[in-house]
């Protein structure tokens, strides 16, 4: 066949060059890909392939059946054309119990019988990308191909193709991905055996016939519903231009009229049905207008910045509101319930966190006088508590710039949030290391534009430091501000003169703190990272169980990658995320060789937050 020939023309050492690349080492061609802003060419020409047709890549598979299991490395890089779309493998698995091989389809937009309209600009692009990868996703379930064949050694291994499964939230993925006119799918393959050796009319079945029936059914034959994917990239588009104009009227939050906020349950991204399904209301006090390009104008509750507290009795739904606000830096799909629920981007969901590090933080506002004399201008410890790791993160979030804190009194440290008179009166300040939260919160807001999102339920301190005070009452929001600040005044809460909070200085990553995390690390959750420090064999893990925000493990799995290419400039650790960011809209994940297809895009927010839990970190003022 073609594959054998080009080795008897130009030799096996000649083929591999062009395959792996002219006199580079593993180490050098590692280097290269982690380099700060290294930009591939398009994802098209990222690897020297070879044209075959469907049947060549049928003979070649039917050729290696019962061959040692490395023998499917000759499939790397070739381009397999179908009459509709093409594909190559991108990696190819060491053995069948490794991750799984990787493959990128491509088919032109024409092809696939997209509308110009659905891809006319970048927002479209990504919630069109959204929409195709929730298809094929669709299709490979239908088909029960994500099923992967596992027994004892003689029996059949692999065999499964596999997307990411996506969230009810539309986000910037890598695996399917729209660049020009071309339209790029990426999926995972193991490549089956018995034992070590290959079965090649299995894998020849998954490559020449299952795969093209998941790309047709989820991007040709589905595409005659123009309507439907219409609706879907207008509905992302609408909820990016909400978002966007918040701070245009003054607003930090949106709600709309209508919106199902309770899900089924607390695993569950699905909306809760029936009875106990209330539709939001606003309050009149509250009602706006706000107009959305493709929608026009929606109304429903905007939340003004400053200091906002929420309260009500227990299950009326204060915590419901307040994840609804959290989760509202991400659009959702369609049906999602909480469709044109926005937050501002950078809204940060903040709780105490006992046991985190902390690194050379000026937590000094917050903790100060300690016993030992010790000083908390640039404050390190392996085990915080939880006040002392909730002042660390205001202080990390002021750095960053943020603008908006979400709090839950049940998820905090009762000595950081406050303080009443009966307490001050028996403990003098200069006996006590914690200025509670209460007593900065209206100055996080004065003076640094940090508004606050508070759930209490017993905590009622904070009526007097409110700027609007939300009551749910089986279920309803309702307007209470007039009555919370009349019940504050009859009793205020004593608040001393305190020195300000200073300004935060920025602090510089040391890039060789990083360095262990080039090794062998392992993605495994949202919220875990696993590596080995050194020549050592013991795991070490990076928690992040406390970035609530983090919705896919993609989005985990990029905050490894950007860690690893934070590169030895003297910037700051906000400089460094602002050029990551701005290379991921410019160029996708391109910018760092991620044409995997299992990173997703996380917040800025979320990616310094992982890096001040990292415990290696180590950082200059």
């Amino acid at each position: 066949n073609e594959y054998k020939s080009y080795l008897r023309i130009m030799g096996r050492g000649e083929y591999y060059r062009n395959k792996y690349g002219r006199g580079n080492s593993r180490k050098s061609h590692h280097s290269q890909s982690t380099s700060n802003c290294n930009l591939p060419n398009d994802s098209s020409n990222s690897i020297n392939s070879v044209s075959q047709t469907n049947s060549d890549l049928a003979n070649l598979l039917l050729d290696i059946d019962r061959k040692p299991y490395n023998y499917y490395k000759d499939l790397y890089g070739k381009v397999t054309a179908f009459n509709d779309f093409t594909f190559k493998f991108l990696h190819i698995q060491g053995d069948p119990y490794a991750s799984p091989s990787r493959i990128e389809a491509k088919l032109s937009l024409n092809q696939a019988r997209f509308s110009g309209d659905s891809y006319s600009n970048r927002l479209r692009c990504i919630g069109l990308a959204d929409y195709v990868c929730r298809q094929v996703h669709e299709a490979i379930t239908s088909f029960k191909a994500d099923v992967r064949a596992t027994g004892s050694w003689h029996d059949g291994k692999g065999g499964e193709l596999r997307i990411e499964k996506p969230s009810h939230n539309i986000i910037l993925r890598n695996s399917v991905e729209i660049v020009k006119e071309d339209l790029y799918i990426r999926l995972g393959v193991g490549l089956p055996a018995k034992g070590r050796s290959i079965c090649g009319g299995w894998a020849r079945e998954i490559c020449c016939e299952t795969l093209p029936r998941i790309i047709r059914r989820a991007c040709i034959e589905e595409m005659g519903d123009e309507d439907r994917y219409l609706k879907w990239v207008t509905c992302y588009e609408d909820q990016e231009h909400l978002r966007a104009s918040l701070l245009k009227h003054n607003l930090i939050g949106f709600i709309p009229e209508g919106a199902v906020l309770p899900r089924r349950s607390g695993d569950s991204e699905e909306p809760l049905r029936g009875e106990g399904a209330v539709p939001f209301s606003s309050p009149p006090s509250l009602t706006v207008k706000l107009e959305c390009p493709n929608r026009g104008i929606i109304v429903g509750m905007g939340i003004r910045k400053g200091v906002t507290v929420i309260t009500g009795g227990g299950f009326h739904g204060k915590s419901t509101l307040l994840s609804a606000l959290q989760f509202g830096v991400y659009s959702k799909i369609p049906g999602d319930g909480r469709e044109y629920v926005v937050a501002v981007t950078d809204a940060f969901k903040m709780r105490a966190e006992d046991g985190r590090c902390i690194k050379g933080v000026d937590i000094s506002g917050f903790i100060s006088n300690l016993p030992n004399a010790r000083d908390t201008r640039s404050f390190s410890t392996e085990n915080a508590s939880g006040s002392t790791s909730q002042a660390a993160a205001i202080i990390e979030y002021i750095e960053q710039g943020g603008s908006c804190i979400l709090v839950d009194e049940d998820t905090t440290a009762t000595n950081f949030m406050i303080k009443d008179n009966k307490i001050q009166q028996l403990l003098p300040l200069n006996k006590e290391p914690i200025t509670p939260f209460i007593f900065r919160v209206q100055e996080l807001f004065q003076k640094f534009g940090i508004s606050t999102i508070l759930v209490v339920g017993g905590s009622g301190d904070y009526l007097d430091v409110a700027d609007l005070v939300l009551m749910l009452d089986s279920y309803r929001v309702k307007d209470v501000t007039a009555q919370a600040h009349a019940v504050a005044e009859a009793k205020p809460l004593i608040i001393p003169t305190l020195p300000p909070l200073e300004p935060v200085k920025g602090r510089t990553p040391d890039p060789k703190s990083f360095a262990c995390l080039n090794g062998k690390c392992k993605v495994s959750s949202t919220s875990t990272i696993t590596y080995n420090e050194g020549n050592s064999e013991d795991l070490k893990t990076l928690q992040l169980y406390a970035l609530e925000q983090l919705v896919e493990i993609g989005q985990t799995r990029t905050i490894l990658e950007v860690i690893r290419r934070l590169g030895p400039d003297s910037f700051t650790l906000r400089e460094h995320l602002n050029r990551v960011m701005g290379h991921f809209k410019d160029h996708g994940f391109r910018w760092m060789g991620g044409d995997s297809g299992w990173f997703a895009l996380p917040r800025a927010m979320d990616v310094a937050a992982a890096i001040n839990r990292f415990r290696n970190l180590r950082v200059h003022p």
